[in-house]
């Protein structure tokens, strides 16, 4: 047992490094504290194989995000991979695109020169298909045709007049008439002709239609002929006009295959399609949209690897999407309509997630996976990749990943993932564990202060003084709850100098001082602590009735912590215990009301253990015994309770009061040995705001185990106190120590003999229960 002097209560000041000021502190240049990390993070980045994805496991507030950019920047400099990525028509199926890989700047490059190149090939074909050249063609053609339909015609015409007809060509077709001596006949004239005349008309009818067919037969032929030489002279007067624009790209991006066999497909195309395009204005717009190219990567202004974060990992947002407009209530899509996602833009470098994020977003996690172990990249809606609505759509050409994704989350997700996800295992092989707090070596501290001096110089803020400086270290030591460890949630540390920065230029100083630190930290505190003022008033109002003065029999203060999210605070709260004759054991009433966590109940199964094992080893525990949280009524959870508990029994069997001035709080084993809890500073927070409401006078403290001494970061107001006598903080190993600072009696050792001296505590408690033993034991005899 020890009662904590002032001093085992305050910072040694030989673990500060001499410092008047940070702006004599050198910014760190890295992040401090990370070593284990570093390495792995090292690793990660390093391996080339398939699988070596990375995990940053960590709690919140430590720096992850920052430390897995910093990181990946500094390897994305030894990279050179990263590529340009285009999507352009494919000529070849209607419902397709095609990818192609060009290298950074080239892609801006190739959109713009055939933007300015469609205009060009737009001209030519113009100026060609109007040039007196191709007109005179054009004509030379026609009338080629037309003499040749005029001689087969003309011969016709010969062959019909020695058979006794006329023939006219019509729009319908060729017809013809009898006539005689160059004149036709009518109807009316030709049933006047004598019979055998008539008869050879009829004859040579059917000879002039044998010929009529093979004439029909041969202007077909004709016009399938002229028609493919009009046609060629079209595709020829094409080809003059673009070949050489063509020709031009190709030598400008001869290093790409698939980009050359592109043109050359554009190229055909294009003369193709010339014989179905006359009007000029058509051609306008279908060339440039088939020229176009979908520039979805442009790495140009990129001179090492990509790092993107994806803050919002929606589906469309990582993966890409194809969009569609509607035309005449019909929607409709194609190439230029494919976008990026961010696992597009990060090919070739990194790939930062937050782990939370894409494993809200539905079918995303599961995406991420299919895309790692593929090894390819594909542009697909989500209604399409899961089948919630098959209809045909665009299919854009997968392209090969190459890229080291980094997921960045808590230890809770991360074993999730391991434990229930197979392909996790396979492919994130790097764990990288950031740690929440370092060691408090002096070596350490001055790292501190060169990230405290980084902070300072990045967002321009006043010099902290060598008070100041030190201000933060406690308040580190406080977030960590421990004078050993410093905490290594360094941006809840930024903001709070960030903070103190505005309340130093409020008073128009040029310097941070420690008032400014401890002003940020109450005004911090103000933001959030109406929950807390609330329990307070009634604390204060004694609607919660908690004693602070006195002695009371099987009553004594306990401490909790009561977490709200982004506050925590302390409060007491009264413990009960009542003994009487019987054989119930002890009852716990939160228990048998379902408002007992699992550790709770434990731990009472633990003090049960302690209390067998202590007083009844030569008689059975022929007792019942109730324990109660008055005016709790949500669920107790922990077993930090347990020596209040325990001491709360004693005092029922003993009948020997406790004094109410004190709380305690403390977990125990079946030893009697106190163990270390959590929430110290919190809970002795707690109970000070009470006791000096109420008026300090020396008798008010906290028992904490021995081994939470370490764990006390306590506000100056509270050392003040101590210091000056009014409040007082004891530390004990076990539950006879506790007994004697609370009943003010020794709790009393076993002698040679098995008994506890008289006038000790566990001398009336082992008492007491020899005499209910041997009163009820008596009633059985007598029976």
């Amino acid at each position: 047992m020890k009662k904590l002097s002032y001093k085992d209560l305050t910072l040694k000041n030989s673990v500060f490094p001499r410092v008047n000021s940070s702006k004599n502190i050198s910014p760190c240049e890295t992040f401090i504290g990370r070593e284990d990390a570093f390495k792995a993070m090292q690793f990660g980045l390093s391996m080339k194989q398939k699988g070596y994805n990375i995990f940053i496991v960590g709690p919140s507030g430590t720096g992850r995000k920052s430390f897995a950019i910093s990181f990946a920047k500094k390897f994305s400099k030894k990279k050179k991979n990263y590529h340009d990525l285009v999507y352009t028509i494919d000529l070849d199926e209607a419902y397709a695109a095609k990818a192609i890989i060009l290298p950074p700047g080239e892609g801006k490059k190739l959109k713009e020169k055939l933007e300015n190149i469609s205009e060009d090939i737009f001209k030519n074909i113009q100026k060609t298909f109007e040039s007196e050249e191709y007109e005179e063609k054009k004509k030379e053609l026609e009338m080629e045709y037309e003499e040749k339909k005029e001689q087969i015609l003309s011969e016709l015409s010969k062959k019909a007049v020695r058979l006794g007809f006329v023939v006219k060509l019509t729009p319908t077709g060729i017809v013809y008439a009898p006539q005689m001596d160059g004149k036709p006949l009518s109807p009316e004239q030709f049933e006047q002709l004598p019979e055998d005349i008539k008869r050879n008309y009829e004859e040579n009818a059917k000879k002039l239609d044998h010929l009529i067919s093979g004439v029909i037969y041969q202007l077909r032929k004709i016009d399938t002929e002229y028609r493919e030489k009009f046609n060629d002279l079209d595709k020829y007067a094409t080809l003059f006009s673009i070949d050489s624009l063509f020709e031009e790209l190709k030598e400008e991006f001869k290093y790409s295959e698939k980009l050359l066999n592109h043109f050359e497909k554009l190229k055909n195309h294009i003369v193709k399609q010339s014989v179905k395009i006359k009007n000029f204005e058509e051609w306008k717009g279908y060339i440039k949209h088939i020229l176009t190219v979908n520039l979805i990567v442009d790495n140009s202004n990129l001179s090492s690897a990509p790092v993107v974060f994806e803050n919002n990992p929606t589906y469309p947002n990582l993966f890409g999407k194809v969009e569609y407009i509607s035309k005449s209530g019909v929607l409709y899509t194609d190439f230029s309509m494919i976008r990026s996602g961010a696992i597009h833009r990060a090919n070739g470098g990194y790939l930062i997630l937050n782990a939370e994020d894409i494993l809200k977003f539905p079918y995303v996690w599961d995406k991420l996976k299919k895309t790692l172990i593929s090894q390819k990249i594909t542009i697909e809606n989500i209604d399409s990749a899961y089948g919630i609505n098959p209809t045909i759509t665009l299919k854009p050409e997968p392209i090969n990943l190459d890229l080291k994704v980094i997921i960045i989350g808590t230890p809770e997700l991360y074993y999730i993932l391991y434990e229930y996800d197979e392909d996790f295992k396979k492919l994130f092989k790097v764990k990288v564990e950031f740690d929440w707090e370092m060691n408090a070596t002096k070596e350490n501290i001055k790292q501190y202060y060169s990230f405290i001096s980084s902070v300072v110089e990045n967002n321009e803020l006043n010099p902290l003084n060598s008070k100041a400086l030190k201000r933060v270290i406690w308040y580190s030591m406080r977030l960590s709850e421990n004078k050993d460890k410093l905490s290594m949630k360094m941006g809840e540390i930024s903001s709070l100098i960030i903070e103190s920065d505005y309340y130093s230029k409020l008073r128009n100083a040029d310097t941070i001082t420690e008032e400014d630190i401890l002003n940020a930290i109450k005004n911090r505190e103000n933001r959030v602590r109406l929950i807390m003022d609330k329990y307070d008033e009634a604390l204060k109002k004694y609607e919660i009735m908690i004693e602070t003065q006195g002695k009371v029999v099987g009553q004594i203060n306990g401490l909790t912590v009561s977490h709200f999210g982004d506050f925590s605070f302390g409060m007491p709260v009264k413990i009960t215990a009542k003994a009487y004759v019987g054989n119930t054991g002890i009852i716990d009433i939160q228990r048998e009301s379902d408002l007992s966590g699992n550790i709770h109940s434990k731990a009472v199964l633990t003090l049960m253990g302690y209390l067998g094992s202590k007083y009844a080893t030569e008689f059975s525990l022929s007792l019942g015994i109730s324990i109660s949280f008055e005016q709790v009524y949500g669920v107790v959870e922990g077993d930090s309770a347990s020596l209040a508990e325990t001491i709360a029994i004693i005092s029922a069997i003993s009948n020997i009061p406790i004094k109410q001035s004190i709380a305690v709080t403390g977990s125990i084993n079946q030893h009697g040995v106190v163990q270390p809890i959590g929430g110290a500073i919190e809970k002795i927070e707690g109970f000070y705001r009470l006791c000096k409401h109420r008026g300090l006078d020396g008798t008010h403290g906290v028992i904490i185990p021995m081994a939470n001494v370490r764990n006390l970061i306590l506000k100056d107001e509270i050392l003040e106190d101590v210091k000056n006598g009014l409040f007082n903080i004891w530390a004990v190993s076990n539950v006879d120590e506790a007994i004697k600072i609370l009943m003010d009696k020794p709790a009393g050792k076993l002698n040679e003999k098995g008994r506890y001296p008289k006038g000790s505590v566990n001398y009336y408690v082992s008492e007491k229960l020899r005499k209910i033993h041997e009163h009820l034991e008596g009633k059985k005899s007598r029976r």
